[in-house]
């Protein structure tokens, strides 16, 4: 009869202590959302991987006024936010885009014309990689921005040019650099840290051809 007890109770003991450890185990991070969703963004139609959506009340599709995701900078894939990094090593540098659809808004080049151009000062600089950077005049809405320019092929198309805002600063990276895109009735608003300037090429391709996809357009 002893036995039997002290056996219940040893098996008791075992029992209340695996519970224990898979109650004190750290929950596993949540895996990235996959799969696609479709989404009407102000009458325009996209396929957009739920990855790469940054606001989950976004990811279950629908109608929206405005489309944030959120990317790798150098690969253009799904952020992974919940990867555990080495000790020491820096966070993933992230692009965001914010999408909308413009209507009859100016396009971007032409918003250089009607926005900035009468507050810049006459001086122009010829910067690495193709672009041209333009200063604001003191006393302006913009004396703390600078302006970068550069005209080439994005997308596969010519003659486009890519127009950053980005901040004049001792520190220049605590605010994004803003470009803004248009394809396929699409207005991206990409943001990104002003050390990946000299990639502005490919970053607007990039985003050009992912608003392509999104549009159902085969890239071939």
């Amino acid at each position: 009869m002893l036995a039997r007890w002290l056996l219940a109770t040893g098996l008791l003991g075992l029992a209340v202590a695996a519970n224990a450890a898979l109650l004190l185990r750290a929950p596993a991070p949540p895996g990235p959302p996959t799969g696609d969703v479709q989404i009407d963004l102000a009458g325009l139609p996209l396929v957009v991987p739920r990855a790469l959506i940054a606001e989950p009340a976004q990811q279950g599709g629908g109608r929206l006024a405005r489309l944030d995701l959120r990317m790798e900078r150098v690969t253009y894939q799904p952020l992974a936010l919940n990867l555990p990094r080495k000790a020491g090593e820096p966070a993933p540098e992230w692009l965001h885009l914010v999408l909308t659809n413009p209507g009859p808004k100016a396009p971007p080049a032409e918003q250089l014309q009607q926005i900035y151009a009468r507050f810049l000062a006459p001086e122009t600089t010829q910067m690495h990689g193709g672009l041209v950077m333009r200063r604001f005049r003191a006393g302006t809405p913009y004396e703390d921005r600078e302006l970068f320019i550069g005209a080439g092929a994005l997308g596969g198309v010519g003659g486009r040019l890519f127009i950053a805002l980005c901040p004049r600063s001792a520190e220049p990276d605590v605010e994004p650099c803003i470009t803004r895109l248009r394809q396929d009735g699409i207005e991206a608003e990409l943001r990104f840290p002003a050390r990946a300037l000299g990639e502005w090429r490919r970053m607007g391709t990039e985003t050009l051809q992912i608003i392509g996809r999104m549009r159902g357009r085969d890239e071939g």
